[in-house]
């Protein structure tokens, strides 16, 4: 009888063990339970929590802890209840979703902008007609992800006048996400997935994560300056380390080598960033940032600097040198393999209901003893950017009102810089522009340069307004 109680007990225990709450899932950079969580920071007069995503359900926990329920009204608390909710996985060991979205694009003008980047609501925005969702939680420390999608290709066609373009973008006055009809064909089924997938491991105040997701690091509404949320997908390596009011996010990303798809433009002046699945990958393209958080003067103030550098080698060689979490990179002194950037954010609440929010990033300017650009030989132009902005939050009825008011300005060489103090037109340089591979045609990869940091880039006046309502898990709607 003792055996069979201990052998049942045990059993218990390992059922426990595999069937326990994991604390470990990822939440994306544009998760709604870390939106409903800023507009309650907000409404409560708080600063805002941790701006650098994604962030795991331990770290979004913590950041609820803060929030004193029984104070709460209607709206915000329906609000938190949402949030409870969805960091609530039921201790299931997995999870397999399907999720069927049916969309329609009007557009008047199929002349002047038939291009992605017209629209605003773009590539990122537009949901696939499928998404075939596993999450696994194979213990309480570990998680996994993939989203398996069906929809149409970014770009349909590529012509060497006028580069890559697509018929879901203006072309054609009205058209789906239905890609096998016309004006699409079959054939513009999307191989490139999945464009989220990783794996996660972690404990209570640490996270690590390892695969592609996207990144956002501030607290900018269109766009940051060190990592925007605009790239379809990062392959990233991410390590963070959280407390209640500290955090620190060590965190790499790879890219295509420029040398893989440059010069964009050949000697004819025709586009040139096309290729084909059976040219060899070579090169190093890598992102490599550390970022410290923290919070002050009973969570009224959040502060938070960041340093980056982007690394090339034409040869694949890493130096392993430079991976010290804990160094100034710009110390390196690496010119010829590296470019840095540095970001400082800034944020307050004044009162319940409003946050106001800075950002500034150096790129490059003149130290005590260097060239004065406009004076000296081999002196850098400075590059700089500049964010301010202010959001508001107020719980009513079953939802919360917000809105927001930015103004962003970026100097012209913001992100842009050579190897060495010279660059011819169509060099690669060694910049902040990095390229995502598109699939198209059936086999056929396209090299989609961005802006890694702000999406808009440098030489650019941004100023942006928005107000919304929303409740959480059911509607919203916002201009």
């Amino acid at each position: 009888m003792k055996k069979l109680l201990a052998l049942g007990f045990t059993l218990l225990l390992c059922l426990s063990m595999v069937f326990a709450a994991s604390t470990q899932k990822i939440f994306p950079v544009d998760s709604d339970v870390y939106k409903a969580i800023t507009y309650l920071y907000i409404s409560n007069g708080y600063a805002l929590p941790s701006t650098g995503g994604p962030w795991s359900a331990d770290e979004l926990l913590m950041m609820l802890d803060k929030i004193d329920k029984s104070s709460l009204p209607d709206g915000a608390l329906e609000t938190y209840d949402y949030v409870v909710a969805q960091l609530d996985n039921g201790g299931k060991a997995f999870r397999f979703g399907l999720d069927v979205a049916l969309e329609g694009y009007y557009h008047t003008d199929s002349t002047n902008f038939t291009n992605e980047s017209d629209w605003i609501f773009n590539q990122n925005q537009r949901k696939p007609l499928l998404d075939i969702v596993l999450e696994t939680w194979p213990s309480e420390h570990f998680y996994g992800y993939s989203s398996i999608s069906a929809g149409g290709t970014k770009y349909t066609d590529y012509t060497a006048a006028d580069g890559a373009a697509s018929v879901y973008y203006g072309q054609q006055p009205f058209t789906t996400n239905l890609w096998f009809l016309a004006p699409g064909t079959l054939f513009d089924l999307d191989f490139g997935i999945p464009y989220r997938a990783f794996g996660a491991f972690g404990g209570e105040g640490w996270s690590v994560q390892v695969g592609r997701d996207k990144l956002s690091w501030g607290p900018g509404e269109t766009g940051n300056f060190m990592l925007g949320d605009h790239l379809r997908y990062h392959n990233v390596g991410r390590v963070a380390a959280y407390g209640k009011n500290f955090k620190y996010t060590f965190a790499t990303s790879f890219f295509p080598h420029p040398s893989q798809y440059y010069p964009i433009l050949d000697g004819s002046g025709n586009f040139n960033n096309s290729s084909n699945q059976t040219v060899t990958l070579t090169g190093l393209n890598m992102f490599m940032a550390h970022r410290l958080e923290w919070r002050m003067f009973a969570d009224k103030v959040g502060l938070a600097l960041s340093e980056a550098v982007m690394y090339q080698s034409t040869d694949n060689t890493l130096d392993l040198r430079i991976l010290n979490p804990a160094m100034i990179f710009h110390d390196y002194y690496i010119r010829g393999n590296a470019n840095s950037l540095l970001t400082f954010e800034a944020d307050y609440s004044p009162i319940n209901f409003v946050n106001v929010y800075g950002q500034v990033a150096v790129d490059e300017f003149a130290l005590p003893g260097e060239p004065i650009p406009g004076k000296d030989d081999n002196a850098l132009p400075q590059a700089f950017g500049l964010m301010a902005g202010a959001k508001a939050s107020y719980p009513t009825g079953k939802g919360m009102l917000y809105g927001s008011f930015e103004w962003a300005k970026t100097d012209p060489y913001l992100y842009l810089r050579a190897d060495g103090y010279s660059q011819n037109v169509g060099d690669e340089g060694l910049n902040w522009i990095v390229a995502i591979r598109e699939y198209y045609d059936t086999g056929y990869i396209l090299y989609d340069e961005q802006f890694l940091g702000y999406q808009y880039g440098g030489d650019a006046i941004v100023i942006n307004g928005n107000v919304g309502y929303k409740q959480f898990g059911k509607w919203f709607a916002e201009g």
